[in-house]
């Protein structure tokens, strides 16, 4: 008789993980798209920006912590690291705008939906879900 170890996988926190994430990535998407519609003349794209950003940062309080539920069960550390990272860059993004330093708004901007982007692919390939190696 074989008797098998059960490992501890990231499966319920994974997949809330990679909700958040996918959400996230588009409403980052869709941030230069208002703001692109407002400067074409369509001036309530303006506050669907706002709007937007509100929603991001919520979305990036919620994205470190599925991120911190992903490696409690043993799935990639680094998810919470860029999950972290992304927390911040929305915040500095949000104050950027609002207090309308746009030199800088614009090119984090470009940053924040590259790396939110990247996170949520990550997030979805296969090998997202196979558990941390244990190091002795």
């Amino acid at each position: 008789m074989t008797t098998e170890i059960r490992q501890r996988r990231p499966r319920i926190s994974l997949f809330c993980f990679r909700a958040v994430a996918v959400v996230t990535a588009l409403f980052a998407i869709g941030q230069p798209i208002f703001i692109g519609s407002y400067f074409s003349g369509t001036f309530e794209a303006l506050g669907l920006h706002s709007a937007g950003a509100a929603a991001l940062q919520a979305l990036g309080l919620l994205l470190p912590i599925a991120a911190g539920a992903v490696v409690a069960m043993r799935g990639r550390w680094w998810f919470l690291i860029w999950s972290v990272a992304l927390f911040f860059l929305i915040h500095v993004q949000a104050i950027l705008g609002y207090t309308r330093v746009l030199q800088l708004h614009v090119p984090v901007g470009v940053l924040t939906v590259g790396i939110a982007v990247a996170l949520a692919l990550a997030s979805l390939r296969r090998g997202a879900g196979n558990p941390r190696e244990v190091r002795r």
